[in-house]
């Protein structure tokens, strides 16, 4: 089955013991409080960390009035964008305005976390992650149950960090450390083919 808004709140729900829903537009109160939280907890985990699924670049909208002061070029931030990740490269510094980009950096370039909306299109790691969240930010209106809340909070941070993990390492070759047990046994060292030292 192909992942949803709904599926993600039913498994939201499902960490709870709450009753699954069929649409976010029941007339439940698992659904009334799913449609209330889902796009505010989608974007604030969107936030969290930065996302290789949801990562977008584009060249960034000069406007024409420069800030009054401290820097030399003020710029629109994308309709899309969630958070600013960086400029052209990692050394640019700016500053976040509203909808606005403060730079010293003319033509300026960014790398930044948009609005990711379609859940087809989300790593299995931020769905844990998401659902996980969204269980704790309904546990008090789902369960009344602060106790469940604190445990859903719980779930949540071991959750992210188990994403984040997942998400960072992803496009990185694991390397093999340089162990003598496999350098002795010509696994790894300076006769193996994987030896790149």
């Amino acid at each position: 089955m192909a992942v949803s808004e709904v599926k993600i709140c039913n498994l939201a729900l499902r960490k709870l013991g709450a009753r699954l829903i069929e649409s976010l537009s029941d007339s439940s109160q698992e659904a009334v409080t799913c449609n209330l939280f889902y796009e505010q907890v989608r974007d604030a985990v969107l936030r969290e960390h930065p996302w290789n699924f949801a990562a977008a670049r584009g060249r960034l909208a000069l406007l024409v009035d420069a800030p009054a002061f401290g820097y030399a070029f003020q710029y629109q931030l994308p309709v899309d964008c969630l958070h600013l990740r960086q400029l052209n490269t990692p050394d640019d510094e700016f500053v976040v305005e509203g909808d606005k980009v403060l730079t010293n950096r003319d033509g300026a370039s960014a790398i930044y976390t948009r609005k990711a909306t379609n859940p087809v299109l989300f790593d299995p790691s931020f769905i844990m992650a998401l659902s996980s969240r969204m269980a704790a930010e309904m546990a008090d209106d789902i369960t009344g149950s602060s106790s469940k809340a604190r445990e859903m909070w719980t779930l949540y941070l071991n959750a992210m960090q188990s994403a984040r993990l997942a998400d960072s390492t992803e496009g990185r070759e694991d390397e093999i450390l340089n162990d003598p047990w496999l350098e002795a046994r010509g696994i790894y060292g300076p006769d193996s083919p994987l030896w790149r030292g």
